[in-house]
């Protein structure tokens, strides 16, 4: 390679071979006996010394490397196929079924308890009342079998439909609960919750109805590593809430400790629909603002170099600890590792070759974080600063003319150009950030949020401020109330500004556009050709001209082969197709005409208006459907319909229609979905026994309600189409 990158080429193939067994899934045992041998072969080869001429010894080395590469790509396959196939035969996957079953079982908690927030805002469209709930990672130890206890194993995350207190990281509970397999995702495009789960090593799901279902068997011991952490962060976070304002402690425990769960899912969509997500989850952004603490200190000359790169490395490391080494600090506490130890052994920038063995680290830790949207995006964000650190950052002249210049110019004037160059490098890299992660984010989340290239920007100093009176508070909060006080008031108005950035963010128009993606060939291109292009100088472009391929990608990579595909489906599609979507207890139909059109007949689950229009929404997007002609509704019972505002917002509606009956219905839901309605310009067409719709290509006909209904309940008054 023209840019010799070993850490590069080494987890290149690490990675081929967990792609290879993801996708073929051979046995483990091939896998071994391919690294074993390509192992044998490169230590005969390489221990030669035999003289031998130039092209020999090339020849030699050549197949070093293929058999080095060979071992790696085994290697990753092998560890790959090992973490997710092979599990205890007493793990507690093989006792669940199906369908969920009533269970006893005795297990060790292992993260303190989350409590996870209802969402008040979706209230009147959820059939079932929204309560608040706590979620507790436990590993497995007994399972009762009638009066026999069992050994069992395996980790899983427990449910708790109260929000429960009294159980601590460490302790020894019994559970009385309900246990069920993780089902795998029953409509097209929908998100596979069963893998994402396995890689995390669980293959069943526990939920308890009660708090009381959850007893305390043995307490962790008070001196227990478990059991200090939980206390620690119980604390923490009980000062969060004491100094920061009731309504902004929730995000303050987000942004500081990682408690994403005590904010509503319709406040985490804000961040989302702005491209501001990041914020939420404790990331190498978040690790990165607070160990610059050290860096200022540096730079001020309070503490020396090697006092600071140590001092970083320790915090970080706490930092994690402090967090339970979840997987977004984890990763950006080995990439800042990894970066003092680069300083401290003289290397001045952060390469390629540091991150590829930070990625190296990472997939040793758990090999499935390749497929995971979390650690892509991360590793993506740091590979384009490194990609892109000529264009974002201004060097220092090395003219001694224009340093001299620079450095005799007033004090002021000297602020203002560090001002602007520092202005400068963060809209660009948040800008290059944004345009680099596009086709993946809009790939795996369905989301462009082009408002992201301002909001981010202005977002960088309220987040750093809100952190720093955060650490504030967790510090100071302990001992001295006034100064609690006074960062518990900087942290707060500083999330006050970053939420309601975000909520002007959110009125633009077109500040984010629900799409259904590019194709899967079209992301690899992508990013196959993005990797050309960071690796090898030759291939180096302008950044004039980098814009410009990526412009080219976006039209001819995404949009225009997804325009031929509906206008070629459109005018060539001559059947009649009806989908039934999974949304458990409840109606999503979508009817798929020959004309090209889309129907949508009811969207909406006996359970939240969340998960019907999750599933729904995935379906519509795996058929690159981005229009609905038109959308009906049954009758007015909610779970026909509690998708519907969601879907409002994500999708363009022709018309909707519903019977008299239900037009006229003053049922709180009813009511607030016409208002929803009105609010997106969605005309509202009564429809009744006769009437026809929809009428090329196909004959849709109304054969009931009648106009004055049935007399009898809200189902016998459904609208009923004939097609």
């Amino acid at each position: 390679m023209p840019n010799y990158q070993p850490m590069l080429l080494t987890l290149l193939f690490f990675s081929a071979g967990i792609l290879f067994d993801w996708y073929f899934d051979i046995s483990a045992a091939t896998y071994f006996c391919a690294f074993a041998i390509a192992i044998l072969l490169w230590c005969i080869l390489f221990g030669r010394r035999r003289a031998v001429s130039e092209r020999g010894q090339l020849i030699r080395y050549a197949v070093c490397s293929v058999l080095l590469a060979i071992s790696l790509a085994s290697g990753g396959a092998f560890w790959f196929h090992a973490r997710w196939n092979w599990y205890g035969a007493n793990d507690i996957g093989r006792f669940a079924a199906g369908q969920s079953q009533s269970v006893c079982l005795e297990a060790r908690i292992k993260s303190e308890p989350r409590w996870m927030v209802a969402d008040e805002n979706q209230a009147e469209f959820n059939a079932i009342p929204v309560v608040d709930r706590t979620r507790i990672e436990v590993a497995i130890l007994e399972i009762r079998d009638g009066t026999i206890w069992k050994d069992a194993s395996g980790r899983v995350d427990l449910v708790v439909h109260e929000r429960t207190d009294h159980v601590h990281s460490g302790d020894r509970v019994r559970v009385f609960g309900k246990l069920a397999q993780i089902s795998g995702p029953t409509n097209p495009g929908q998100f596979d919750f069963r893998k994402y789960y396995r890689s995390k090593s669980q293959t069943a799901a526990l939920h308890a109805m009660y708090a009381e279902a959850v007893v305390v068997v043995e307490p962790a011991e008070h001196w227990s590593g478990a059991r200090m952490l939980s206390t620690l962060r119980r604390k923490l976070n009980e000062i969060t809430w004491r100094y920061v304002a009731p309504e902004r402690a929730g995000l303050a425990s987000a942004i500081l400790l990682g408690n994403r769960s005590q904010l509503t899912s319709s406040r985490k969509a804000q961040f989302l629909m702005t491209g501001t997500v990041h914020l939420l989850a404790i990331s190498g952004l978040h690790v990165g603002i607070l160990s610059g603490l050290f860096f200022f200190f540096y730079r001020i000359g309070l503490i020396r170099r090697k006092t600071f790169l140590f001092s970083t490395i320790f915090f970080v490391l706490f930092y994690a600890w402090l967090v339970e080494f979840r997987p977004p600090v984890s990763r950006a506490a080995i990439l800042i590792i990894l970066l003092c130890i680069g300083r401290l052994r003289g290397y001045s920038s952060f390469s390629f070759n540091w991150l590829a063995a930070a990625g190296f680290v990472i997939l040793l830790i758990n090999p499935s974080d390749l497929f995971q949207i979390g650690p892509q995006l991360s590793f993506l964000a740091v590979a384009t600063i490194t990609f892109g650190k000529d264009w974002l950052f201004w060097p220092q002249s090395s003219d001694p003319i224009k340093r001299l210049i620079a450095n005799t110019r007033p004090y002021h004037i000297r602020t203002l150009f560090w001002i602007g160059r520092k202005t400068r490098a963060a809209i660009l890299v948040s800008g290059l950030i944004w345009l680099i992660a596009m086709p993946l984010v809009a790939y795996r989340f369905n989301l462009l949020a082009p408002i992201a290239l301002i909001v981010n920007p202005l977002l960088l100093l309220p987040i750093a401020f809100a952190l720093y009176g955060g650490l504030g508070v967790l510090v100071s909060g302990w001992f001295s109330p006034w100064l609690g006080s006074i960062f518990g008031a900087v942290c707060n108005w500083n999330l006050n500004l970053i939420e309601w950035l975000i909520a002007v963010a959110n009125t633009v128009p077109m500040s984010h556009v629900w799409t259904a993606g590019p194709s899967t060939v079209s992301v690899i291109v992508f990013y196959i050709g993005l990797f050309f292009l960071a690796i090898f100088p030759a291939t180096r472009l302008s950044a004039k001209w980098f814009l410009l391929s990526v412009l080219l990608w976006t039209v001819f990579g995404w949009w225009v082969p997804t325009a031929i595909g509906l206008i070629y489906e459109r005018e060539t599609e001559q059947n009649l197709v009806c989908t039934f979507a999974d949304v458990g207890h409840g109606t999503g139909v979508l009817v798929q005409l020959p004309n090209g059109r889309n129907l949508l007949y009811d969207a909406g689950s006996f359970g939240s208006a969340n998960y019907s229009a999750r599933n729904v929404s995935s379906l519509l997007w795996h058929h690159g459907i981005e229009h609905l002609d038109a959308v009906v509704l049954s009758h007015a019972d909610v779970d026909h319909f509690n998708a519907i505002p969601q879907l409002c917002e994500r999708f363009s509606i022709g018309v909707v229609y519903m019977s008299h009956q239900m037009f006229v219905d003053q049922s709180p839901s009813v009511l607030r979905l016409i208002e929803v309605l009105r609010e997106n310009e969605v005309p509202i067409v009564e429809l009744s026994e006769g009437d026809q719709l929809l009428g090329t290509h196909a004959s849709i006909e109304t054969l009931g309600p009648p106009m004055l209904g049935t007399g009898g309940s809200d189902n016998s008054d459904s609208i009923v189409l004939l097609i």
